[in-house]
């Protein structure tokens, strides 16, 4: 049972965080990033480099350090998804990591910004833009984890 239903603004930031190359958060009001650690779309190490969870997570957030980012999880890059790049990513796809021709384009191409999806060539090498397009590393995280969201896309 979905516990969020998120907003389009929330959904943005997420895909945001998610094109980052380390996986950064953009900068968010207190209220998004409260629900963010809460849902465990997003996670700060400690001075130490220990990863924050539970109250300790919440108790953090009251710090002004704007050293130490939050960082999107595997939950949170999901959670960006509608219901279609969700299909892609976990059902139609082949064994070898392939995506289903049926797959639309677009969806494709949005799944490869996210790098959840790569594009490659006859040999297997990647081949950007073009090619056939293949589940990333990351995008099998994505696929594995938990999803207890609501996109504002699937409400009717």
């Amino acid at each position: 049972m979905p516990s969020t239903t998120l907003t389009a603004t929330a959904v943005a930031r997420l895909r945001t965080a998610s094109v980052h190359p380390d996986g950064h958060l953009p900068k968010v009001g207190p209220r998004m990033l409260r629900l963010f650690v809460t849902e465990k779309y997003a996670y700060r190490n400690d001075t130490d480099g220990f990863v924050l969870d539970g109250q300790a997570a919440l108790e953090d957030l009251n710090r002004a350090d704007d050293s130490r980012p939050f960082i999107i999880t595997a939950a949170g890059r999901r959670a960006a998804l509608n219901r279609g790049q969700i299909k892609a990513l976990t059902e139609e796809i082949g064994p070898d990591g392939r995506l289903a021709r049926g797959v639309p384009w677009p969806t494709q191409q949005t799944l490869a910004r996210l790098l959840l999806v790569e594009f490659r060539d006859e040999q297997g090498n990647p081949a950007p833009g073009d090619g056939t397009p293949f589940r990333t590393g990351l995008g099998t995280l994505v696929a594995e984890a938990a999803h207890h969201t609501i996109h504002p896309d699937d409400v009717a």
